[in-house]
């Protein structure tokens, strides 16, 4: 997974953004890339994480029936759907409904429902999770102009990426050497309690022109991006243990947002 750094890094932070006190939501994370990238695997190793709900496909009946109560306890903070291409495949009414109910789960929030699948259901305040998800870099052209028009992806932080030649030849020598059998999983240190983490505005600020211009390649304002990030470098100082964002953090959220564009930028690891 070493030539995978980044992406678990933003994997990490964006779990671990569910354990902030001090933000309005969970930060979500779409993780775009071609076939045999890897995408599956690193989300599979976060499958028995706490607080996560790990489905393999789902709709919004599902949810709305199965996990709407566990996420207002707070016993689920993120839904985990490594391959977002299935929800996506059944019949168009199927689908909208499923991206509606994402848009208002992982932005504003559930407050109520009341379908003919479903009896009515009211919460005490909005019902909010976190979602993290992979399609392929095709897929995601196929559906971005549509999910653009809904809001659905200006509520994700988009991390897109490719393999060098270097980290391809790396990985065939990994597989080679059966390397692959021994992977790790990517090991989480949740908190007991929710944390209150401080954010100086000058390193609020200090991420505010990166944020301006992958909103520009998003085509949007960017508010809700720079919400996402700050609630990234409030992440990484719970990581660390820390209640104050540092100039460390800002150094690590700026480097991960080379990849937060549609561009493929190439991940490059370590020997």
């Amino acid at each position: 997974m070493r030539d995978l750094d980044p992406l678990v890094d933003a994997l990490v932070l964006t779990l671990d953004s569910a354990y902030l006190k001090n933000i309005q939501k969970p930060n979500s994370l779409l993780v775009i890339a071609k076939p045999e990238s890897g995408k599956t695997e690193a989300l599979k190793k976060l499958a028995l994480s706490k607080n996560v709900a790990y489905l393999s496909d789902v709709t919004a009946f599902g949810i709305q029936r199965d996990y709407l109560r566990q996420i207002e306890a707070g016993e689920i903070r993120h839904i985990i759907i490594p391959d977002l291409l299935k929800p996506l495949s059944r019949k168009e009414s199927t689908v909208n409904t499923f991206i509606t109910l994402m848009n208002s789960l992982i932005e504003e929030g559930i407050a109520s429902i009341s379908t003919y699948a479903t009896p009515q259901v009211s919460f005490d305040k909005p019902v909010k999770c976190g979602l993290i998800t992979a399609i392929t870099a095709d897929e995601f052209r196929d559906n971005r102009h549509n999910w653009k028009k809904k809001g659905f992806l200006s509520r994700l932080i988009p991390f897109s990426y490719s393999y060098g030649i270097q980290t391809v030849n790396r990985i065939f020598e990994s597989i080679l050497d059966l390397d692959y059998l021994d992977e790790p999983s990517i090991k989480l240190d949740i908190p007991k309690q929710d944390r209150l983490i401080r954010l100086p505005r000058k390193y609020a600020r200090a991420i505010l022109p990166s944020t301006a211009t992958l909103a520009r390649a998003q085509e949007t304002y960017g508010f809700r991006l720079q919400k996402q990030f700050q609630a990234l470098l409030q992440a990484s100082a719970l990581e660390k243990r820390r209640d104050k964002v540092t100039s460390t953090d800002v150094e690590r959220v700026l480097h991960l947002m080379n990849w937060v564009n549609f561009d493929e930028k190439p991940i490059v690891g370590g020997a």
